[in-house]
């Protein structure tokens, strides 16, 4: 399954991403937000295995975030059952990690909206949530630029949350640039 967007494609991950996802994720600026201090290369590995098994048991999941001319791996996005999650009923999470070379340049809100698109237009949620630390202004902004409404704060991994969602049928009036290329 590939995803393309003006500047992207979005795709399921390769074991051939390890290296390049872990400098990624174990960027200490990018691990800073993501929760992931003392995080390890082994770490990304099982997250990897986590996202392949997330995408066989529920038809959608987080993807490997591409740049559409180099082919570079750039981060990742996309939906997750996220059990562990008890502040709403909704427990499927949009996430998105981009490198830290590339902030600021909009890649997080066009992968988070293609990959939110491709998973309610599948047999899957129809809802999602986002959440992130009050002091993440970056990931605040692309929740507002995807249209979350904020829901509330929550205690989450022992830190103060603040928590958004987005229903499908409301998903599904905002205009997204992306198309899906193949299963």
């Amino acid at each position: 399954m590939t995803i393309e967007t003006e500047r992207l494609v979005l795709r399921q991950f390769t074991p051939n991403d390890l290296e390049p996802l872990a400098a990624i994720l174990l960027h200490p600026e990018v691990a800073r937000w993501l929760g992931l201090p003392g995080a390890s290369i082994d770490d990304v590995a099982r997250a990897i295995d986590r996202y392949a098994r997330h995408w066989a048991t529920r038809g959608y999941g987080r993807l490997a975030v591409c740049d559409r001319v180099s082919g570079a791996l750039l981060g990742r996005a996309g939906v997750m059952h996220e059990e562990r999650w008890t502040a709403t009923t909704c427990k499927d999470e949009l996430g998105w990690a981009i490198e830290r070379a590339r902030w600021g340049e909009g890649l997080a809100t066009e992968a988070a909206r293609a990959a939110l698109r491709d998973a309610f237009e599948h047999p899957g949620p129809r809802e999602a949530i986002a959440f992130t630390t009050p002091t993440n202004t970056a990931s605040l902004r692309v929740m507002a630029k995807l249209g979350l409404e904020r829901g509330g704060t929550a205690t989450w991994t022992g830190h103060e949350h603040v928590w958004f969602s987005l229903g499908a049928e409301r998903a599904s009036g905002r205009r997204g640039e992306e198309r899906q290329v193949s299963d």
